[in-house]
């Protein structure tokens, strides 16, 4: 297979291309497990931009804004008004930090773990479900092709 599929014939009123597109395959799948996400996080009164800020913060604690917003795939504007009201709710805290105190660092308060914790399991196990038939061989697998997708359009 060459480098570039610039040659690809365009398909004639045929919308069976996309089943091998694989763009439209990886946003149907996007689509769909962040609306099944929704609604298991929908008892834990959370969304799904909470989530990722939330998994942000478990997987390191006391991140600036703008590694925030990196790290969630959200706009600055968007992480604020998130950041703002999971404060008001009391699922995190914001800090000056002590080295340069022009820069907050937002940390999980033990109710926003507590909620992380809560919502987890019914989250983890959408990805189990989706993954259901998979080996762990699988599973390592996709997860290094997709890495490497995510690597190529990053290098762009």
């Amino acid at each position: 297979m060459s480098d570039t599929n610039s040659e690809r014939t365009l398909p004639a009123n045929d919308e069976n291309f996309l089943n091998d597109f694989i763009p439209y395959i990886m946003y149907r799948i996007t689509n769909r497990m962040n609306m099944d996400l929704q609604d298991c996080l929908r008892p834990s009164k959370i969304n799904v931009s909470r989530w990722r800020v939330l998994c942000a913060l478990i997987a390191r604690d006391g991140r600036n804004m703008s590694d925030l917003c990196t790290f969630t795939m959200m706009e600055q504007s968007s992480v604020s008004r998130v950041i703002d009201t999971m404060e008001k709710e009391g699922l995190v805290i914001r800090k000056l930090q002590q080295q340069d105190n022009r820069y907050v660092l937002v940390y999980l308060t033990d109710k926003g773990r507590e909620t992380f914790k809560k919502a987890s399991g019914p989250a983890f196990s959408r990805e189990d479900r989706a993954l259901k038939d998979f080996s762990d061989e699988d599973r390592q697998q996709l997860l290094t092709l997709l890495n490497r997708v995510l690597d190529n359009i990053q290098s762009d």
